[in-house]
């Protein structure tokens, strides 16, 4: 019995690639209403990836280690394109995932829902007593559920499922209907018509009480009871492709990405490998990373005898990142992975490093590797830094806001301002007042820095969020 229960358990195990092949994302999709848009995909088993990246027609905007991405100022409504890419440990990236295009950002409506059913209805691994029914969403969140089987009906949120209990050598065809979360269309089913092999007539009966019983930020823990009459042994499928199988009531499914949702499948496995239903569970891995990654490939430029220009990558979601000197101490701060940093001493060599702050409420990452720069030799005064950076009035029509602030006394005097955006300066005035065009119903993070008669910056002043003022569609 030990020998025939390790033949059924070896039955359908995941084969991983060769490494340096990790195969695209897939089964992408799009969430969301007004200018925020949640896009998901999944990674199809095998080597794991190390980070993910998003292009909006094919321009990266955003990495992150898990298998969703916040799409943030998306402005008024336009269709936009996306593609997502795995990264493995070596840093070698795959090809690009199949395209969605969506029209988002249009202030309090879903994005547009796609009419088409699900395409690419295939049948695979079939038994005597089961199929893997696998299609391509199109790319609209919710949930599909397959008709046709004895059983009765199966749904999951994913794009395949393990349909077991059926008959040898018996023809059933199955309806796959897509129900999108962002409104209620007609559904429309796709159809596929499979014929099990032969074999002996009967399955076990399904397990009960499948539960998740833990899990960590790449693992989930699942148990069950098993049916009436027992069984030879289980398998768990994720999407229709088995991850694990094993003899007792008990497993761990490992190789997870972090704050993300999945749905199992478990079915009871007799001596000859026949199949139950299967029941499904769902499981959120943890949030927070046991390991985040920290910021990589930081680089320093002088750009003056006051400012130097940083830039670094982060694989990972981060609301903002803190700028470190040598001793440990907050030098700065920066929405994104570039900014200026000024008000600096002149012929002074700085050790800079940069920690970013996690999305989630993650805490921060463990510090960069550290880069060295020293700014060129000049005046040692330095105007004082501007305060009370403040939005005093925006236009709906135009997306044109006007920003003032204070110049304290003291210091080297200002004869004019600098603007910034990250790295970006956005305009430069002679007094303490500006107007500024921006994309309407977006989210900025502004400083303004003073400068003096010889062209040298203050400290920049602290940052102001903003939202650009926009009409909305009647």
């Amino acid at each position: 019995m030990r020998v025939l229960a390790a033949a059924i358990l070896g039955l359908g195990g995941v084969v991983a690639p060769a490494a340096g092949t990790l195969p695209a994302p897939t089964e992408l999709t799009v969430a969301g209403s007004g200018e925020t848009a949640l896009l998901a995909w999944r990674q199809p088993p095998g080597e794991r990836a190390r980070a993910f990246r998003v292009y909006e027609s094919g321009v990266e905007i955003t990495r992150n280690t898990t298998t969703s991405a916040q799409l943030t100022n998306l402005g008024f409504a336009r269709t936009r394109t996306y593609t997502v890419t795995a990264v493995d440990g070596a840093g070698r990236e795959s090809s690009h995932s199949a395209p969605i295009s969506r029209q988002l950002g249009v202030s309090g409506v879903p994005p547009m829902c796609s009419p088409a059913p699900p395409s690419g209805l295939a049948a695979s691994s079939v038994t005597a007593s089961a199929v893997t029914l696998t299609w391509t969403g199109n790319g609209d969140p919710g949930t599909t559920t397959v008709t046709g089987a004895p059983t009765g009906p199966v749904s999951t949120d994913g794009s395949g499922v393990r349909v077991g209990g059926l008959s040898p050598a018996t023809t059933y065809t199955f309806w796959v209907t897509h129900f999108p979360s962002c409104f209620d269309p007609v559904p429309q089913p796709a159809t596929v018509t499979v014929t099990t092999a032969p074999g002996r007539l009967g399955t076990p009966a399904p397990p009960a009480g499948v539960t998740v019983t833990g899990g960590t930020d790449t693992t989930l823990g699942l148990a069950w009871q098993p049916p009436a009459g027992g069984a030879a042994g289980y398998a768990v499928y994720d999407s229709g492709h088995r991850v694990a199988t094993t003899a007792g009531t008990s497993t761990v499914v490992r190789g997870l990405y972090h704050a993300a949702g999945y749905t199992f499948q478990v079915a009871a496995l007799d001596a000859r490998g026949n199949e139950s239903p299967a029941v499904a569970v769902r499981g959120t891995t943890a949030a927070c990373q046991a390991r985040p990654p920290r910021p990589a490939a930081l680089t320093a430029t002088a750009l003056s005898a006051s400012s130097v220009r940083l830039s670094w990558e982060y694989d990972a979601a981060a609301s903002d990142y803190t700028i470190l000197d040598g001793t440990g101490a907050a030098v700065g701060t920066s929405a994104g992975t570039t900014t200026v940093l000024s008000g600096l001493a002149s012929a002074t060599a700085y050790s800079l490093r940069v920690a970013a702050t996690l999305a989630r409420g993650c805490g921060r990452s463990v510090a960069s590797a550290a880069v060295n720069v020293t700014t060129p030799p000049g005046p040692a005064g330095r105007p004082t830094r501007p305060a009370e950076l403040r939005m005093v009035s925006g236009d709906p029509m135009t997306g044109t806001v006007t920003l003032e602030w204070i110049q304290p006394p003291g210091g080297e005097p200002a004869v004019s301002y600098r603007v910034y955006r990250g790295a970006e300066v956005l305009a430069t005035t002679g007094t303490t007042r500006v107007a500024l065009t921006l994309p309407q119903a977006t989210t900025q993070v502004l400083t303004v820095a003073a400068v003096d008669g010889r062209g040298l910056e203050s400290a920049q002043s602290a940052p102001l969020t903003i939202r650009v003022p926009y009409l909305p569609p009647p």
